[in-house]
């Protein structure tokens, strides 16, 4: 990894140079710096750049572009795992998100809403296990998804509408529900109020 003084426009971005201005984005739309239509069109663009100068073209005009730079990679969030035994577990709002996550429910149910977190690594694996419980997996419209799930007289998503964008982050979603459901489902990030 280059840093800016040393790097050109015209090389090639990786993606944790990717996932950095997606970070800096969303930081810009959640300080109302970016609208909501904005922010969307240039995190999609973003995930698609191939160099830095279309990376830099994105973010020049945010505060934390300069200081921000390519100084090292992403480090990903350490694994962690939700529990709701006879209880609940939410994730929501701005969270960095595992390279790893296990979800578990038991007589309980769950939500993961990846909407608003901040991806620290190009593939996250998310391991969902449900039993006579029920989750729910909330995901933005730019991210891809590998979905593979048994279910054992209970439900398990094995389609989510639409398509991720080229370059964005891919969320594989493996597991499975006994008397249980785990549903998964794009939505798109409400309006900054």
């Amino acid at each position: 990894m280059s840093t800016p003084a040393s790097r050109s426009g015209s090389m090639r971005a990786a993606d944790t140079d990717r996932i950095q201005v997606a970070q800096l984005l969303t930081d810009a739309a959640a300080s109302g710096k970016l609208g909501l239509t904005e922010y969307e069109n240039r995190l999609n663009r973003a995930y698609a750049a191939q160099t830095y100068d279309e990376l830099d073209r994105l973010s020049a005009d945010l505060p934390g572009a300069v200081t921000r730079g390519r100084s090292g990679p992403c480090r990903p969030a350490p694994s962690s795992m939700l529990l709701a035994i006879l209880s609940g577990y939410e994730r929501r709002g701005r969270w960095n998100v595992p390279r790893k996550l296990t979800t578990f429910a038991l007589w309980g149910g769950g939500v993961v809403d990846l909407r608003y977190a901040d991806f620290t690594s190009p593939e996250v694996d998310i391991r969902a296990y449900s039993v006579m419980g029920g989750q729910t997996i909330l995901l933005p419209p730019e991210v891809n998804v590998d979905l593979h799930g048994v279910a054992v007289m209970g439900s398990f998503d094995h389609s989510v509408d639409g398509e991720g964008s080229p370059g964005a982050p891919l969320v594989r979603i493996t597991g499975f529900s006994v008397w249980g459901s785990v549903s998964v489902k794009r939505k798109r990030r409400k309006p900054a109020a």
